[in-house]
C-alpha cells in the first residue's frame, strides 16, 4: 500500500550561512569550512590554540569573511568533547552565531562512511562535522535563560552531594560493622532518630554504651532524644554487650571511633548542603515568570522532585512535542525489526543520564497503588509486562503528563489522564 505523508525537514543550519566545523581537543581546535567564490568552490582549514582570545579573534575573522562572500552569517558545528568545547560554544553564542552539536556516536558512524574505515584524524573529523551539518544531523545549542542556568547548576551540585552522601553512608556502615560487630544494621533504625542518637552520644562504640550500665544508658539516650522506642534501646543494649566480647584492641577501637566521627560529620554537612540546595532550587522554580509556569502535579511528586527535573529539562515549552522530550531524556524506543526478524524493543538511553534517573525516581514514587501511575503500572503488569518494562512505560507516561501540564499551564486534573487511556 502506498503511503503519502507531508514531509517536514529537520531544523538544520541555513544554506545561506557559512558553516564552520570545529574539531575540539584540550589544547587545539581544527577548523574546516567550504565556500563558493566566482563560481568555484574552495575549502579552508586551519588549526588554532584552544584559548579564549584566539577563539574570539578567529570567529570574528570568519564572520567578516562570510559576509564578504555574501553569506548571511556564521554557523558553528562542533562535537561535545569532555567540556573542552565550552569556550568555543559560549564565545560563538556571545558573538551572535548559531551553534550546532553533533551526537558523538552518530559522528563515529558518519566517520566510517566518510573515510571508508574507522580511522581517527582531527583534520578529517572537521570534514565529517561539516558533512553532518549540511545533512542536518545536528541539534542547535540553545543557551538557557539565566534563572534556568542557575537552576541547572544547583541541580548538578545537589546530585554531587547526593552521590557523596551515599558513598559516606556505605563507609560509615563498614566502620560500624568493624566496631559494633553484632549490631543489626537495619536502615530505618540506623539512620533514623535512634541511630542518630547512638552515634551522637556514643559513636556506635559498644564499650561506651555499656560502660555506665543499663539504667544510665537508657536515661542518657531518652534525655537526648525523647519518645525513642524502648524495644529498640533494649535490642541495642543486648547487641552492645555481645559486641564487647569481640577481639578489638584499644588502639584499633580508637582509630575506628575517630574515623567514624569524621565521616559522620562529613555526612551531616552534606545533608545540610542538600537541604540548602533543594530549597534554593524550589525558590527559583517558584519565581519563574508566568510563561514558564509549571503546576504542582499530584501526591507523591514533591516540589524538590519537580525542581530537580526542570533543572535538567530547561523550559519545557522549548520542546515542540512530548516525543522530543522523550528523545532528550533517552526514553525513545529503539525498534529492531527486519523482514521476519523481530528483536526486543528497548529505550535508546541516548539522552541526559541524570534526567532519565530523576524521571525514573519520580515514576517509581508515583507507581504506588494509591498514586497517579499506580493503576497504569499494575495494568501493565497484568498485561504480561515485567517490572522493568512496566517502570519504563510509567516513565514515558510521566513525561507526557509533565509536558502536557506545562504546555497547557492548567492545574493538574487526574480525571483527564485516563479518560482516553487504552
Amino acid at each position: 500500500m502506498m503511503k503519502i505523508t507531508q514531509f517536514h525537514d529537520s531544523d538544520k543550519p541555513s544554506p545561506t550561512s557559512m558553516l564552520l566545523a570545529v574539531d575540539v581537543s584540550s589544547r587545539r581546535l581544527d577548523l574546516y569550512t567550504r565556500y563558493r567564490q566566482n563560481g568555484e568552490e574552495y575549502e579552508l582549514s586551519e588549526a588554532i590554540s584552544n584559548e579564549l582570545s584566539v577563539i574570539e579573534e578567529r570567529l570574528t575573522y570568519y564572520a567578516k569573511h562570510a559576509h564578504g562572500l555574501g553569506y548571511t552569517g556564521l554557523s558553528v558545528v562542533v562535537e561535545p568533547s569532555g567540556r573542552y568545547e565550552k569556550k568555543l560554544t559560549q564565545t560563538a553564542i556571545q558573538l551572535g552565531h548559531r551553534v550546532w552539536m553533533v551526537n558523538p556516536e552518530r559522528m563515529y558512524k558518519a566517520g566510517v562512511i566518510h573515510h571508508g574505515d574507522d580511522s581517527k584524524s582531527d583534520p578529517l573529523d572537521g570534514k565529517v562535522l561539516y558533512m553532518m551539518g549540511r545533512m542536518g544531523k545536528v541539534s542547535q545549542l540553545l543557551p538557557l535563560p539565566e534563572p534556568w542556568q542557575r537552576l541547572r547548576q544547583l541541580g548538578t551540585w545537589l546530585e554531587d552531594c547526593t552521590l557523596i552522601g551515599a558513598d559516606l553512608r556505605i563507609r560509615i556502615g563498614v566502620l560500624r560493622r568493624e566496631l559494633f560487630v553484632d549490631y543489626d544494621q537495619r536502615s530505618h533504625l540506623t539512620w533514623g532518630p535512634t541511630g542518630q542518637a547512638i552515634q551522637e552520644l556514643y559513636g556506635f562504640d559498644p564499650w561506651k554504651i555499656t560502660h555506665h550500665g543499663y539504667d544510665r544508658y537508657v536515661a542518657t539516650v531518652k534525655a537526648h532524644r525523647k519518645h525513642l522506642p524502648q524495644r529498640c534501646l533494649d535490642r541495642i543494649w543486648s547487641q552492645a554487650q555481645s559486641s564487647c566480647n569481640g577481639h578489638l584492641h584499644t588502639g584499633q577501637r580508637s582509630n575506628c571511633s575517630q574515623q567514624l566521627d569524621y565521616l559522620w560529620q562529613l555526612w551531616q554537612r552534606h545533608e545540610k548542603r542538600k537541604e540548602q540546595l533543594a530549597s534554593q532550587m524550589i525558590q527559583i522554580v517558584d519565581d519563574l515568570p508566568s510563561d514558564h509556569w509549571i503546576p504542582p502535579l499530584c501526591s507523591g511528586f514533591t516540589e524538590q522532585m519537580r525542581a530537580k527535573i526542570l533543572a535538567e529539562t530547561g523550559p519545557l515549552r522549548q520542546f515542540p512535542h512530548w516525543r522530543a522530550l522523550l528523545a532528550y531524556s533517552g526514553l525513545k524506543v529503539r525498534m529492531r525489526t527486519s523482514g521476519k526478524y523481530k528483536g526486543k524493543d528497548k529505550i535508546t538511553k541516548k539522552g541526559r543520564i541524570l534526567l532519565r534517573k530523576l524521571i525514573g525516581q519520580a515514576a517509581f514514587s508515583l507507581s504506588r497503588k494509591d498514586r497517579i501511575l499506580g493503576e497504569y503500572y499494575h495494568r501493565k503488569l497484568s498485561e504480561g509486562m515485567n517490572h522493568g518494562k512496566a517502570k519504563v512505560a510509567c516513565m514515558r507516561k510521566f513525561v507526557k503528563i509533565l509536558y502536557g501540564a506545562a504546555k497547557r499551564s492548567e492545574q493538574f486534573n487526574r480525571e483527564r489522564i485516563y479518560r482516553c487511556a487504552g
